[in-house]
């Protein structure tokens, strides 16, 4: 019984070794791969060029990556100047007009900016909130605070962010009251491992943030939103 329980212990404390080293190695192969493939495609498609403009002299490995950096730092120097955003703010009101380019170019654009806005300035923090209904909670993250006026009442509202799994780009964005939104004392990066792991990666205990500026919720029964305007009056 000894040595089974042995053995017993073994095999879990190796499962779970195994589980971590996976957990590590699996985001370096899947970024080694996806790297590689931009790569390999960015200079497929330019080096052909190269050689036909320039000649096989500038054909060397990684051309193609460093015409494009290169494109890319020109482009931001031009931009930054009166003429170039001008000509940015054309270029892309003359895009808006193609239907089909519009939409794969709004998307495109859209979603670069969402992932180049800084941390601080894009989610405050991470909560927890009821959702999609009622003894049902999902994670989120806090974007914005909302007023919204109903019947010459005003209430603040939340905007929240619940990402999907595994992909945490994508997802529902929802407004709450304040008192339904429950902060937590998770940072953002923990926030994110623990939807790009589907919660495999998260703290033991989900611990309420104690908050200053805003409000810490408290719990009360089910109450609709335009109750919360009459409590306000």
């Amino acid at each position: 019984m000894t040595d089974m329980g042995f053995a017993g212990d073994a095999k879990k404390i190796m499962r779970k070794r195994f589980i971590a080293g996976l957990l590590v190695v699996t985001p370096l192969i899947l970024t080694f791969v996806l790297l590689r493939a931009l790569v390999e495609s960015i200079d497929g498609l330019l080096r052909p060029l190269v050689i036909k403009l320039l000649g096989h002299g500038y054909d060397f490995p990684f051309v193609g990556v460093m015409i494009t950096l290169a494109i890319i730092i020109l482009a931001g120097i031009f931009t930054a100047n009166v003429v170039g955003s001008r000509f940015v703010k054309w270029w892309e009101m003359l895009l808006s007009k193609i239907p089909i380019i519009r939409f794969i170019y709004g998307s495109a654009n859209q979603l670069v900016q969402a992932l180049a806005i800084q941390q601080n300035k894009s989610f405050k923090s991470v909560v927890m909130v009821e959702y999609p209904r009622k003894n049902i909670y999902a994670l989120g993250f806090l974007v914005n605070e909302l007023q919204s006026t109903q019947a010459n009442r005003s209430a603040k509202l939340l905007s929240v962010f619940i990402p999907s799994t595994p992909t945490p780009i994508t997802g529902y964005v929802v407004l709450l009251p304040e008192d339904e939104v429950v902060h937590l004392s998770m940072t953002i990066e923990e926030g994110i491992k623990f939807f790009v792991s589907a919660s495999i990666i998260s703290p033991s205990k989900l611990m309420q943030k104690q908050m200053t500026e805003i409000k810490a919720p408290e719990k009360q029964s089910q109450n609709t939103l335009n109750e919360g305007f009459a409590d306000e009056a």
